[in-house]
């Protein structure tokens, strides 16, 4: 019977979560040194790294393509719900995290792509990323609904203002630019992502990738492999991250996260300036953010963890242990008196 239930829990979690179970079982049969140490140039030979490379590529593309880049986990599925309602901007051709949070956790989702045939996908890059237009909306039930466009859906819709942005490996490929654009839209994003902050107009965003110096890529430094630097700029300039959870399944060569961002208020300072000088007056901006939105600054790697130690923690553990031992006496001499009573009275 046991035997059983497990197994058909392994069932659904397959079915409910494909890239994970395929994801997990590669890397868990790699030895735990590769696991651990897979750029390092003293633990894994030149041969070795490169087989095992080899492998995560061809999985890793297969994957992509049938799923999505990053993988969800159910550590996650808390955010999406308690940050529900969701718009999702790009998407893919699979909606793989939309599905997933909408089925798993009856999250309320409206999904994106510009592509809902190829969008996403590494096979799909030298072909052109034009929609079939019979296709403009997929998956259109209660609480979950795919339809054909863009950043620009998010100012087109006024619903759109009122749900949380999730974004997930937006700027995998760069948007194509347009041949009859007037020179006053060159200068719009190239970023899909930062395209999406031009036209969102609602307070929090949800964003899954590599974010600045988390990645390992020196090519791809400091930004990462899923999101372009004008991105990432504006989304620390305007919002402010109040929740950060590293995915529980990356490949070897990733260091993805789900991030969580709110819109901050600003607060304008203005200097006068000096009338001696003739210098004009001068506008000073600052982000306000509530204490109870703030991140702990305070980190710190494993091998130096002790160095975080306040001092008033030593003073802290030998008044606990002092209070301790207090205790201890009197439930020992608790103890002897019920002892010698108890003795007594035979």
């Amino acid at each position: 019977m046991g035997k059983s239930k497990k197994k058909k829990q392994q069932q659904v979690a397959h079915d409910s979560n494909p890239l994970l179970i395929e994801q997990r079982k590669f890397i868990t049969s790699l030895p735990k040194q590769a696991r651990s140490h897979f750029f390092s140039p003293t633990h894994i030979t030149p041969e070795q790294r490169a087989e095992i490379w080899e492998d995560q590529a061809d999985l890793g593309e297969k994957l992509v393509d049938d799923f999505a880049w990053a993988t969800p986990d159910s550590r996650l599925l808390p955010v999406f719900k308690h940050f529900g309602p969701i718009v999702e901007v790009g998407c893919g051709a699979n909606a793989y995290w939309a599905k997933w949070m909408h089925n798993e956790g009856g999250v309320d989702v409206v999904a994106f792509d510009v592509s809902l045939n190829e969008g996403g996908k590494i096979s799909a890059s030298k072909k052109s990323n034009k929609s079939d237009s019979s296709s403009k909306t997929r998956n259109k039930k209660k609480g979950l609904e795919i339809r054909e466009g863009g950043p620009e859906k998010l100012s087109e819709d006024a619903e759109m203002k009122d749900r949380t942005l999730f974004l997930c490996y937006p700027d995998e490929d760069i948007m194509p630019a347009k041949t009859d654009e007037s020179e006053e839209e060159d200068n719009r994003p190239l970023s899909m992502a930062a395209a999406c902050l031009e036209h969102y107009s609602g307070d929090t965003i949800i964003y899954v990738g590599e974010l600045f110096c988390d990645t390992l890529s020196v090519d791809q430094a400091p930004w990462g492999r899923s999101s372009a630097n004008e991105f990432q700029e504006r989304l620390g300039c305007e919002y402010h991250c109040i929740l950060k959870m590293k995915l529980e399944n990356n490949w070897l060569h990733v260091r993805d996260s789900l991030s969580v961002w709110k819109r901050s208020e600003t607060c304008c300072m203005v200097f006068q300036g000096s009338d001696e000088e003739d210098e004009g007056d001068e506008e000073v901006e600052y982000k306000y953010i509530p204490p109870d939105e703030i991140l702990p600054v305070d980190a710190a790697a494993p091998c130096v963890a002790h160095l975080l130690k306040k001092n008033g923690d030593d003073v802290k553990s030998r008044e606990h242990g002092t209070v301790n031992k207090e205790r201890k006496r009197k439930r020992d001499d608790a103890v002897t008196q019920h002892s010698q009573i108890a003795g007594n009275a035979w």
